[in-house]
């Protein structure tokens, strides 16, 4: 790991840590708790993940010392790192780094970034999951694991087949639909909804919108 790189994306977190909201004595003594010693699990592993995706960007032709006088990367940096500090879940936090790798290589406009950076902390792993899956459904399974439908199914049965695991918890992927509906990544405003073809369901239901925001967090 390049120590140069290690020792500029330090300097630059700390920085913005100011920006974090915290108010009363409870949160002072949390934030002394998790910020205070730099070797913290949590913000250990953000800072070595960070590096790890900045020095893949030094590796294609990207410089550091410009990098941090990028003024849409940094804020990216700052803004993905405060989120991860606030949440274990893996999907989001490979999510939230990946938006670091991508800031500068990608031609996504930055109030775009912003947008998308504030829906990942808003969102749910299984937001981020169900997308994902429904951005490709025919690349989630493979050529040879697809299930067979006689005719064309409801879309909360495509969830329950993708994901056994949300089986009996049609509130909560009905919610998450619909959050990703309102936010204008995915077509479909109920599940109750089926395609014309039983073929359809194996392309795409995300929008135009929603192929940015996998890109970005890809």
């Amino acid at each position: 790991m390049n120590e140069k790189t290690k020792e500029i994306t330090y300097a630059l977190l700390k920085g913005g840590l100011g920006s974090i909201p915290l108010a009363g004595g409870v949160a002072s003594e949390v934030f002394g708790v998790i910020f205070s010693d730099p070797a913290t699990k949590r913000r250990d592993r953000a800072m070595s993940d960070i590096v790890k995706k900045i020095s893949l960007l030094e590796a294609e032709g990207f410089r550091v010392e410009e990098l941090i006088e990028n003024e849409e990367f940094v804020s990216v940096v700052i803004k993905a790192y405060n989120i991860v500090m606030q949440t274990h879940q893996e999907d989001k936090i490979t999510a939230l780094m990946n938006t670091i790798y991508n800031t500068p290589r990608l031609s996504i406009g930055e109030n775009e970034k912003i947008i998308f950076l504030n829906y990942i902390n808003d969102f749910t792993e299984w937001h981020l999951r169900i997308l994902i899956y429904f951005n490709d459904p025919e690349g989630f399974y493979g050529n040879d694991n697809r299930p067979i439908y006689d005719r064309s199914p409801h879309i909360s049965t495509l969830i329950t087949d993708a994901f056994p695991e949300l089986k009996g918890k049609r509130e909560f992927y009905t919610q998450i639909t619909r959050d990703l509906y309102n936010k204008g990544l995915y077509k479909f405003q109920t599940i109750e909804n089926f395609f014309d073809r039983p073929s359809d369901i194996w392309k795409p239901s995300t929008t135009n919108y929603g192929k940015d925001f996998i890109k970005f967090i890809s």
